[in-house]
């Protein structure tokens, strides 16, 4: 795992009119902007004990802090915050851990629980250790049905943009070297371990009509998967279309016990510029799904689960 940069500096506190401790590196070269420190005080005026994290160099930051006894996590950049959650002080509710532990999927603990405060993708946010892995986990919350949801996977951050320019130049190089090819959006997602993936959709000109293609690039700027059968992010448009799952894939899946007596639900191959893609989704016991991106050795991308939760 690469090591934490965490950029802490408790060196001096500013005596401002909104009283915020203004945190500095030490190294000048990552010097926390000061147009993004005032965003932060702009949303947090009382807030104090800031740590900043790099996520995209120098456009992205997350930021810990404290304020009126609370504590907070979220992204900044130079103009906003957003995906701001506040920490919750009593641990992880009981109705969660007791509705988790009834399915395939509960064999794990769940750790460091906070809620929405602003700007967020969804309610709550957890950490769940599951079969020794740490994963980002997106509870729903109770409804008054008394049903909820859960989702869980190794994206901590999905950060969105619609200019190419905000992509490594390796996205830019891939998507010019394909006649015909026009970039529409990309993901950077930000994996628990610091890693780094990419995943791009363009649209291809074929005739008077467009062709959808989503790419999914690996750190180093490897093209490891690709598809034409996602209009946008999760949303396919074919049914299945691979008859028999190699047998490495099948093996994987049958060698998960969380699995155990799964369906298929989605079975697709796709074969793009030579580059060979699969798609696999596998439902259990009718409340918990699974989705896997392979590349064309049979290594898993990513992994993602969800599943219905009960009273």
């Amino acid at each position: 795992m690469k090591p934490l940069i965490q950029i802490v500096v408790l060196a001096f506190l500013l005596y401002s009119c909104n009283n915020l401790n203004d945190l500095r590196p030490e190294d000048p070269s990552k010097v926390i902007p000061q147009m993004v420190v005032d965003v932060v005080k702009d949303k947090f005026p009382k807030g104090e004990n800031l740590v900043f994290k790099p996520v995209l160099e120098d456009r992205v930051w997350e930021v810990k802090l404290e304020s009126e006894a609370d504590r907070y996590s979220s992204l900044v950049d130079h103009g906003k915050m957003w995906e701001t959650f506040k920490v919750m002080q009593g641990g992880v509710p009981e109705t969660l851990q007791e509705s988790l532990k009834k399915t395939a999927l509960g064999d794990g603990v769940l750790s460091a629980y906070s809620t929405a405060y602003f700007a967020t993708t969804t309610k709550n946010k957890l950490i769940y250790n599951f079969k020794g892995e740490n994963y980002s986990f997106r509870w729903e919350g109770e409804f008054p049905n008394s049903n909820s949801s859960a989702s869980f996977d190794p994206v901590l951050y999905r950060i969105t943009t619609y200019e190419i320019n905000d992509l490594p130049g390796f996205v830019k190089d891939t998507i010019a070297a394909i006649p015909d090819l026009g970039f529409v959006m990309g993901y950077t997602w930000v994996r628990m371990d610091d890693t780094k993936r990419y995943h791009v959709f363009a649209r291809k000109r074929i005739g008077n009509q467009f062709e959808p293609l989503s790419m999914l690039f690996d750190d180093k700027g490897k093209l490891r998967w690709s598809s034409t059968f996602f209009s946008s992010l999760g949303n396919l448009t074919t049914n299945s279309n691979l008859e028999t799952v190699p047998v490495e894939i099948k093996q994987y899946l049958d060698s998960l016990p969380e699995l155990a007596g799964y369906e298929y639900e989605k079975k697709l191959v796709n074969h793009v510029n030579g580059l060979t893609s699969y798609y696999i989704t596998v439902t259990v016991g009718g409340i918990s799904k699974c989705e896997f991106y392979f590349d064309k050795d049979f290594n898993v991308l990513n992994k993602s689960y969800t599943v219905l939760l009960y009273k």
